[in-house]
């Protein structure tokens, strides 16, 4: 189904980690098994998909490596943040 923009509608997807934390993002699309997930600084699999929710497991370490070091970004503190824009 379309939205009369063009685009696909937008629906919540819960992301169900072995630790029994969920994270909630936003997809126009179910996942399937197998799928890679980049989330929490790792890669994970998708093991489990159904109404809108997932059941991810940690990748094997071979995967892990080959889509290289995830970086994370510096916790916001009390320094300025520095914005860039940039118009086209």
């Amino acid at each position: 189904m379309v939205d009369s923009d063009g685009t696909a509608p937008q629906s919540i997807l819960r992301l169900r980690f072995p630790d029994g934390e969920v994270e909630i993002r936003w997809t126009d699309e179910e996942l399937p098994l197998g799928v890679l997930v980049r989330s929490r600084g790792a890669v994970w699999v998708v093991k489990e998909s159904r109404d809108g929710s997932v059941r991810l497991e940690p990748a094997p370490s071979e995967v892990q490596a080959q889509h290289g070091p995830v970086v994370k970004p510096d916790a916001l503190g009390e320094d300025s943040v520095f914005l860039e824009t940039i118009i086209l």
